[in-house]
């Protein structure tokens, strides 16, 4: 692959000549190359509510489906934490400090090359049709929100020691389009337009307003929920039809595309429609095995979230309602994505199509007495998100690869199969190799920039979290505790493990361009390390 800039992109026949991968192998074998591309991302979905991934109760048909027909990785991570960080870095194939979006509701710039704009500078048509959290604050213009309305975002200020952000006006939310994405739906003014040609305007009249996560909850946390907005006119349907409609366009037209379709659940509240949220029973609904963790030894902060660690207050029926309606919420958008995948097959478009499933993080799901997700953490459920792509002439139906890869190499995998101009500066890695033989390895470890600031480093056994911000970091072996109940980290037997990992971050620090880099070392490198 020549390198050539975003902008001087040639307008390619993309669905022309047969690929060629950059080592100069054609992988495709006399087929077609794929020219179309389906990404499909849930939000806060963690890999134990697929059926595919060992959930019993199958509340994923569709995915599992997805499956069958593709490639499924099984140690998949995210490379940023959480919401527009993750989505920022599968976008880009950059890491927060490469692309800037350090937390959520910062800005990801048109500057910085990313999926939508690659898309469109090949000739493809493109669409995006759900949440993006990429543009700022999304529920605007709301009078009773502070500050400004709700219409704002993070700017960076100057700082010589650490980021740091600022409230300022602006921003766009979800409102329009934007990052190369001509065709868009989103959560908030869109979705109210839709609400009100279907007749449910008076939804609008109440508070808060239905859009984005706000799916009208039928009570507050802690008790049964549900949303009063009818399945059929949930946003996860709205979405769908969106993608379905632009699908069927695109077909007439013979245009080839690039779609994202982005689901805002299970996302918290957790509040599927009916009657999802009581498609399964509470005995159906077991706590996670490592529901009963106390927590001993491991950071201040964590028993400190009130938000997230309900263990002292919820009753066991609690947290299994809150697995149920889950697994609930999950298997409604699971139908979504059925109808999707359905409208790809009716087009004829399933041999020229790539078809991705992902979630930018997981939830805690009940784990170690916790919902929702939080920080100062390193857990399996919030890190260790699904995957599954499908590539035609490439990928083997139904198979399984236990690589290590971080969704900050989707893009240059993209970019490598649809066999385009390589992006300069992507940290990210192309994956090919490993969807054509699923043994091959990839990465040796993954690292993730953990909103805090935390930086997580892990190699397929040793897990190691460094929290600059607490009093002790984490470290886990997986093989021995695939639960993460014991934190190793003040153990003097693992002293020699933990100061090299805790090297291993310094170096990725200063390899993406870090700008804090030094200071962090320079403040952590001997962190209660002097007591062992």
């Amino acid at each position: 692959m020549k390198k050539i800039s975003r902008r001087s992109f040639l307008k390619t026949a993309v669905g022309g000549a047969l690929a060629t991968s950059a080592l100069g192998c054609n992988v495709f074998k006399g087929k077609k190359q794929p020219i179309n591309v389906v990404f499909i991302m849930t939000d806060q979905q963690p890999t134990s509510t697929l059926g595919c991934y060992g959930n019993s109760l199958n509340p994923t048909p569709n995915l599992d489906r997805l499956a069958q027909t593709g490639l499924r990785f099984s140690n998949f991570y995210i490379s940023a934490f959480p919401c527009s960080p993750s989505r920022a870095s599968m976008l880009t194939g950059l890491y927060p400090q490469k692309h800037g979006v350090i937390t959520n509701n910062v800005i990801l710039e048109d500057k910085i090359p990313s999926l939508g704009f690659i898309m469109e500078d090949t000739g493809r048509d493109t669409g995006y049709f759900g949440k993006s959290h990429l543009k700022g604050h999304m529920y605007r213009n709301m009078p009773w929100r502070e500050p400004f309305n709700g219409s704002w975002y993070w700017k960076r200020i100057p700082d010589e020691r650490e980021y740091k952000f600022e409230q300022v006006e602006g921003g766009f939310g979800e409102d329009r389009s934007q990052l190369g994405f001509q065709n868009w739906a989103g959560g908030w003014k869109d979705y109210h337009e839709y609400l009100r040609n279907v007749g449910l305007g008076d939804l609008l009249k109440e508070r808060p307003i239905p859009g984005n996560h706000n799916d009208l909850p039928s009570s507050e946390r802690g008790k049964h929920r549900y949303s009063l907005l009818p399945e059929e006119h949930h946003m996860a349907s709205f979405f769908a039809q969106k993608a379905v409609q632009f699908i069927r366009t695109q077909h007439k037209k013979n245009q080839p595309f690039g779609m994202v379709l982005s689901f805002y659940g299970p996302h918290l509240p957790v509040a599927p429609p009916k009657p999802w949220d009581e498609k399964y029973s509470l005995e159906q609904c077991p706590l996670q095995p490592n529901h009963h963790d106390t927590l001993e030894g491991k950071p201040v902060e964590q028993k400190n979230n009130t938000v997230c660690y309900m263990a002292p207050n919820w009753e066991e029926a609690q947290f299994r309602d809150y697995i149920r309606r889950y697994y609930g919420y999950c298997a409604y958008i699971d139908q979504q994505i059925g109808r999707v995948l359905d409208t790809l097959t009716e087009c004829g478009l399933d041999d020229n199509t790539i078809v991705i499933f992902t979630s930018d993080h997981g939830d805690m799901i009940t784990a170690h007495g916790f919902i929702y997700k939080m920080d100062t953490c390193c857990y399996q459920e919030l890190a260790n998100v699904p995957f599954i792509i499908r590539v035609p002439g490439v990928t083997t139906p139904g198979t399984v690869t236990k690589s290590l890869a971080g969704n900050v190499d989707i893009l240059p995998t993209l970019i490598d199969i649809l066999d385009l101009p390589e992006e300069k500066g992507v940290q990210g890695k192309s994956f090919r190799k490993v969807l054509a033989s699923p043994g091959t390895p990839f990465r040796d470890r993954v690292f993730i920039h953990w909103n805090g600031p935390s930086f997580i480093n892990f190699d397929g056994q040793w897990k190691y979290a460094l929290h600059p911000r607490s009093e002790i970091d984490e470290l886990y072996n997986l093989q021995e505790d695939s639960g993460e109940i014991k934190n190793l980290a003040m153990d003097t037997k693992y002293r020699e493990i933990l100061k090299n990992k805790r090297k291993e971050i310094y170096s990725w620090l200063h390899e993406t361009g870090y700008p804090y880099a030094e200071i962090i070392e320079k403040e952590t490198s001997l962190l209660y390390l002097e007591a062992f």
